[in-house]
């Protein structure tokens, strides 16, 4: 549970996740963690975004000082959050640990340069978090999320026939 050596707190972190084993996981790290932490769960990125705006049954919700977000979701995946985020500018500067499944899909995520504050492999470990709400303590390393970049064109044939008629 939370120790004397958090720097501040309570953090409350929003969770974006759908699978119930990863969300209970990351419960146990974050109640071993050094940190005084609150966490909000969601299942997908529509009540993501509820909860960022503070709509509906989210009217009251903390602003998060850190999101933890799945990219794979059933309707509104990571990415669209992700845009929709870059796109408000009060949104924009939250902290965003994006979780992913596999090294080979951070390394992906990585090669996009996807702005987010930091990738992070299912199950998070623990020092892994404890460095990322370290790091929230240094408001000066943190940079708003701007949209991801639009997919490269494709490449267009450069083999071009001509007949000489």
């Amino acid at each position: 549970m939370a120790t004397d050596t958090a720097e501040r707190g309570p953090y409350h972190i929003l969770l974006v996740e759908d699978n119930p084993g990863d969300v209970e996981l990351t419960r146990e790290i974050i109640e071993e963690s050094e940190h005084d932490a609150s966490v909000v769960v969601v299942g997908d990125g529509e009540p993501a975004m509820m909860y960022l705006r503070q709509e509906g049954e989210y009217a009251r919700a903390d602003r998060p000082d850190l999101i933890l977000l799945d990219l794979n979701l059933p309707m509104k995946d990571g990415l669209e959050v992700l845009k929709e985020m870059a796109a408000d500018e009060s949104l924009s500067t939250i902290p965003v640990m994006i979780l992913t499944g596999t090294e080979a899909e951070e390394s992906l995520l990585e090669s996009y340069n996807i702005p987010v504050s930091r990738f992070s492999r299912k199950p998070i470990e623990l020092s892994r978090f404890n460095d990322v709400v370290s790091w929230l303590d240094n408001p000066a390393a943190h940079r708003p999320i701007v949209a991801p970049p639009p997919p490269p064109p494709a490449p267009e044939s450069k083999k071009r026939w001509w007949w000489p008629f």
